[in-house]
């Protein structure tokens, strides 16, 4: 039986300067929505740290709430460390798949933000229709692939595989996504990610059925399981990907029965003085990555 979770609610990218990371992710169309900015350092055991204290925003995409929303966040408390994620077959979370209206127009617009660039827009086959993509980096140097599209919008995340139906298996039956693309072969251009040739993978596609979001699963070719880790909560790049919950508690139980070892049990966290109480719960997913459940509270105020 899957966690009682109903949508992925955000996924988290920490960033060296919020204003500077702002900037760039506005310019693919993001706006602010929320800041959370707890006044006070709390105990860090949920995240796997200390002491904690931290600056972000929450922003949304054309979707709304019915889409993904981006937790943008700068590490004060401890200070950020490491780097980002790079555009190849590490295993673990990898980049943000936007959608875009126009991708030469965000490509410079990104660029112009204090991003770099991967890859100029180029457009392939996918079997079914041509479809036009780039790759650009974040001001840390996050891959963020665009794809042409009618909106604005933060479609997938994309998760690197140690074994892929393994994974699959792990984000359907344990966190409830339906199965939109069965694994399968994929041939992807090598100039997207900077390299000479095309790129073949097997990759599946999994629907959030809370949210209009995709998670895409990936597994390279010769993938080395020795680079599947945890990385820390204040690592640069991409860290969690949240689901909102009714009941925190009581999926614990679902997250522990699957074998998957929470960092400690459900805890209380504050996100701002004037914002809910959330109860927390961080997991490494199968292949490392980062996973949370969030309940809200009827109690707001800092710990």
């Amino acid at each position: 039986m899957p966690v009682s979770a109903n949508r992925i609610f955000h996924c988290n990218v920490n960033c060296s300067s919020l204003d500077t990371s702002l900037r760039f992710y506005e310019s693919l169309g993001l706006t602010k929505v929320i800041r959370t900015v707890p006044s006070k350092h709390q105990n860090g055991n949920a995240f796997g740290l200390d002491v904690v204290a931290w600056d972000a925003w929450m922003m949304h995409s054309d979707d709304g709430m019915e889409g993904l929303s981006l937790d943008l966040l700068q590490w004060l408390t401890p200070l950020p460390t490491g780097q980002a994620q790079d555009v190849n077959g590490d295993i673990g979370f990898n980049r943000l798949v936007f959608y875009s209206r126009d991708v030469e127009a965000a490509v410079k617009q990104s660029i112009a933000a204090g991003g770099s660039l991967v890859s100029e827009p180029i457009t392939f086959d996918t079997g079914h229709h041509p479809v036009t993509v780039a790759m650009v980096r974040d001001p840390d140097g996050l891959p963020v692939q665009l794809v042409q599209g009618e909106k604005n919008s933060i479609a997938q995340i994309v998760v690197n595989c140690a074994d892929l139906d393994e994974s699959v298996a792990y984000y359907g039956d344990v966190m409830g996504l339906e199965i939109l693309m069965p694994p399968m072969e994929q041939s992807w251009p090598g100039p997207l990610f900077g390299q000479d040739g095309d790129i073949n993978v097997r990759a599946a596609l999994l629907r959030d059925p809370g949210s209009v979001f995709v998670v895409a699963l990936v597994q390279w070719p010769g993938v080395d399981a020795a680079t599947k880790r945890e990385r820390k909560a204040n690592e640069l790049g991409l860290f969690r990907m949240a689901w909102s919950t009714p009941d925190c508690a009581s999926d614990e139980g679902v997250i522990r029965a699957a074998g998957s070892v929470p960092f400690v049990a459900t805890e209380e966290l504050s996100v701002g003085d004037d914002l809910p109480l959330l109860l927390v719960l961080f997991w490494p997913g199968p292949n490392g990555e980062c996973l949370e459940l969030i309940e809200t509270t009827n109690r707001s105020g800092a710990l």
